[in-house]
């Protein structure tokens, strides 16, 4: 006896057994290959940010908690990283879920070597979210209501055009008094900061790659700029002293001892640094000096000769007022001489010209009644009237050559310390720093030039 069963309803629970399992599949695989697409889009967006950030060479200094990057970085990667995501609606780093950008210095690097290049490098981390197309409930698996991808990229900055650096260094009496940047005499730390510089320069030299020599030189100044001259050369009293003459850019009137603006504006084109008179008299009570100008060279560092540019800066002391200007056309002129296709001017100081004092009579700095015959104004009239900068700096770029001026100020405030400087250089070369290493920092990111990247 046969007996027929019949099964009836089975295939349809094994079918709704079997949907959610094959639904969350095609789910998990539907935002699983968009994550994977959205974690490569992210992972370029980065590298690219990480090649604008480190091209703009900001010094990332943080202006929050956490040292998250400073705020034009942070705005960079978020531009970059919003053109990769349109449909995001990235306008803002708080849009980002997590974005941090770290800058480190060569030393910082295990990869620099002392025989390598010398670079700054940029991290970039960051992690986005957003919206999962299936988010998934209590029957069906997905990867919840937002999804989270991460990137992060790497680029250097680094130095690879052989540069002549000139240093127009205040080392008038003001630069012996301590500053809000550290416990020292000013002029102290900025000694430290020119020895480093060097060295930097130097550690780049010693890769002897051939036509790529680096060479720096300095303009001390106070209310003259100094060189070395021998006393035998100038046949007037309050000349040299110690080995050491006075310089004086400014030209006056034969009538009535006034600067003629005209003539010291054509002098300073016309006249070489090595036929300037080192024979400025100085009759003031701060007469002679410790410092003196350092043509362009290559012998750095001690060891090579018993001349180094380090050796002989360390002797250097600050004494009398200040005229940024003659620190400025000292500067030029010795950058002038110099023979690289890119050419750096720093100017370093607390900023303030004298105010009170005068350089007409030409015996020095000398007590005035009149706001007109002051260095301040001097330097303002040269620049702001006699376009000064804007000849040193044509000059200085003719034949394919890129030249640029800064300003990297110690408790300077642009708007407000000098405006002649302030002028000179532009708003957005005028650097501030609030410490020593932040200023060296400053100065060795603009010696940087080029830009690679890590894969």
């Amino acid at each position: 006896m046969t007996v027929k069963r019949y099964q009836k309803g089975h295939a349809s629970i094994l079918f709704a057994m079997v949907i959610p399992v094959l639904f969350g599949v095609f789910m998990l695989g539907s935002d699983g290959a968009r994550a994977l697409q959205q974690k490569a889009r992210l992972q370029d967006a980065t590298e690219a940010a990480a090649l604008a950030i480190s091209a703009h060479a900001d010094q990332n200094e943080s202006e929050g908690e956490g040292n998250l990057g400073s705020e034009v970085n942070r705005k960079i990667a978020t531009d970059f990283i919003s053109a990769y995501f349109p449909e995001e609606k990235i306008n803002t780093p708080a849009d980002l879920s997590n974005l941090k950008i770290i800058r480190k210095s060569c030393e910082q690097v295990p990869d620099c070597t002392p025989d390598g290049h010398r670079f700054f490098q940029y991290d970039i981390q960051v992690s986005l979210k957003y919206d999962a197309w299936f988010p998934g409930n209590d029957v069906i698996v997905g990867f919840g209501d937002e999804i989270e991808v991460a990137g992060a990229s790497t680029a250097r900055k680094y130095q690879s055009n052989s540069i002549d650096v000139v240093l127009a260094a205040d080392f008038s009496g003001s630069m012996d008094k301590p500053w809000g940047g550290g416990s020292r005499a000013k002029y102290k730390d900025l000694l430290d900061i020119i020895e480093d510089v060097a060295i930097e320069l130097d550690n780049f030299n010693d890769l002897k790659i051939p036509d790529k020599i680096n060479t720096i030189g300095i303009a001390p100044y106070s209310h003259y700029a100094r060189r070395k001259e021998d006393k035998k050369n100038c046949p007037q009293n309050y000349t040299v002293i110690n080995g050491i003459g006075n310089v004086e850019h400014l030209r006056f009137n034969y009538n009535n001892g006034q600067v003629n603006y005209l003539n010291t504006i054509y002098d300073l084109k016309s006249m070489s640094y090595a036929n300037d008179s080192r024979c400025a008299v100085d009759t003031s009570n701060t007469r002679g000096a410790n410092f003196y100008s350092i043509s362009l060279t290559d012998d750095i560092l001690p060891g090579n000769s018993n001349n180094a540019f380090t050796s002989q800066i360390k002797k250097f002391k600050p004494l009398g007022g200040t005229a940024s200007y003659l620190g400025l056309i000292e500067a030029y002129k010795i950058l002038k001489t110099g023979s690289n296709k890119k050419k750096l001017l720093v100017i370093l100081s607390d900023g303030v010209d004298s105010a009170e004092h005068t350089p007409i009579g030409q015996k020095g700095p000398q007590g005035t009644r009149y706001s007109s015959r002051t260095y301040e104004t001097i330097g303002k009239k040269l620049v702001m009237e006699n376009g000064l900068c804007e000849i040193i700096k044509n000059d200085l770029s003719e034949n394919g050559i890129e030249t640029t001026m800064y300003v990297i100020g110690f408790d300077y405030e642009q708007g407000d310390t000098n405006i002649a400087l302030d002028r000179c250089v532009g708003p957005d070369n005028v650097l501030y720093a609030e410490n020593k290493q932040e200023i060296l920092n400053k100065i060795l990111s603009l010696i940087a030039e080029e830009i690679g990247h890590l894969k």
